[in-house]
């Protein structure tokens, strides 16, 4: 079990995770399939350093711990290498990968994705009062990870983050709160439980999360959306030591971003999986 959100969770910990988190399946498995320029240059950095990539392409096929564990060994190994060069020229491609997406446009629902801050609500805040949205869905309790070790709040972060919101001039009746979820997919997986639960289907959506975990939210609400969807993202001001030319320079920047890549396989990776299980 991870201490820390700079650490991958293992594989045990990933099917403990599956046991707690909604059982919804991906409707979508094709969103790595119609982009696969997104690893291309993490790839071609890593192959310069003699950094095998294979589980990049071949997930599908290999047994689930092992990809974990090839992840595992991909994301030490390269960032053992980035720290040795925290001046490479490409550092700034690998973060916009990540971060790019699509700006925010008149929406139906605004989901802001759990936080242990209030910078993310914050923003949605202030969408909502620029007249981007009606609605603010609240996503998270706690990471699966705090809750483990005794690090996770008294109250939601759902809550705290509605506290704020109301606090800051968002009516209570403009709030839907979801205060299960425990991870960036569960996110989403609750927050379309608790939007089916009311007859709601919002079409138009605008995620808000940190700058470079934009790419793994979107995708995320891909796969699961039951309807079509039309997805807009926005973040918060990144942290000074995590932007686009400063992550490369500190060891948590290199977790955090080599991690994030590495997440969005693993999340693929379990799509496979449970849909096997379940024989879909």
């Amino acid at each position: 079990m991870r201490t820390s959100s700079v650490e991958l969770p293992s594989a045990s910990e990933l099917r403990t995770m599956m046991r707690q988190e909604s059982p919804r399946l991906a409707r979508h498995q094709d969103y790595l399939d119609a982009r696969p320029w997104l690893f291309t240059e993490l790839k071609r950095i890593a192959h310069h350093a003699g950094i095998d990539t294979a589980v990049f392409d071949h997930y599908t096929v290999y047994d689930f711990d092992d990809t974990i564990a090839k992840l595992h060994r991909f994301t030490t190994q390269f960032a053992d290498y980035l720290a040795q060069h925290t001046h490479h020229s490409e550092a700034a491609t690998l973060y916009e990968v990540l971060a790019k997406g699509n700006p925010p446009r008149r929406s139906n629902a605004i989901l802001v994705f759990g936080s242990a801050e209030n910078r993310r609500i914050a923003t949605a805040v202030e969408l909502y009062h620029a007249g981007v949205a009606p609605k603010i869905t609240i996503a998270g309790a706690s990471p699966c990870w705090a809750v483990a070790y005794g690090k996770d709040t008294p109250v939601a972060e759902a809550w705290r983050m509605a506290e704020y919101a109301l606090t800051h001039g968002v009516p209570a009746r403009d709030i839907i709160i979801e205060d299960r979820s425990i991870s960036i997919p569960d996110n989403v997986k609750r927050s379309i439980d608790c939007w089916e639960a009311m007859l709601w289907r919002p079409w138009r959506i605008t995620l808000v999360t940190s700058e470079f975990n934009v790419r793994r939210a979107e995708m995320n609400l891909y796969k699961f959306a039951p309807w079509p969807v039309e997805i807009f993202t926005t973040s918060p001001e990144p942290s000074p030591s995590l932007r686009v030319n400063t992550w490369i320079a500190t060891d948590r920047g290199r977790r955090l971003i080599l991690n994030e890549y590495a997440k969005i396989i693993i999340e693929s990776a379990i799509d496979h999986l449970l849909a096997a299980e379940k024989g879909v």
